[in-house]
Parts: structure tokens; C-alpha cells; sequence
């Protein structure tokens, strides 16, 4: 069974896709380019920029690098 997941874009799309991975049991990392927002979902568990108020699950991290 596949357990990790790569989503090019970290914004609203990339993000909700990421949720619903995650909340099938993956791990999912969000290949984005601002490294703020990067910080933001690795940090605080949260898009706060394209997904206010939504708490991403913790198997989801983000990155600038590729």
C-alpha cells in the first residue's frame, strides 16, 4: 500500500487535496514556492494564507526545495 504522497502547489488546491490524502492514512508532502506559507503548515499545521481557519493534519509538511 502507497503511505506517502507528493502534491506540486502548496495552495488551496494543493492543500485540500493534501487533507484528503492525510486523512487517508498518508503521508503527504506539499512542494510549494514561498517559503513563509512552507512555514506556516510546518509549523502551525495550518495554510493560513489560502485555508484560514482549517488545522491540517500533521502528516502533512511542506517544502520549497525539490
Amino acid at each position: 500500500m502507497i503511505k506517502d504522497a507528493a502534491i506540486l502547489g502548496a495552495g488551496s488546491w494543493g492543500t485540500a487535496l493534501g487533507v484528503v490524502l492525510a486523512d487517508c492514512g498518508m503521508n503527504v508532502t506539499l512542494y510549494g514556492k514561498n517559503e513563509g506559507r512552507a512555514d506556516d503548515i510546518n509549523q502551525n499545521s495550518k495554510n493560513s494564507y489560502y485555508l484560514p481557519g482549517i488545522d491540517l493534519p500533521k502528516t502533512i509538511s511542506a517544502t520549497t526545495k525539490m
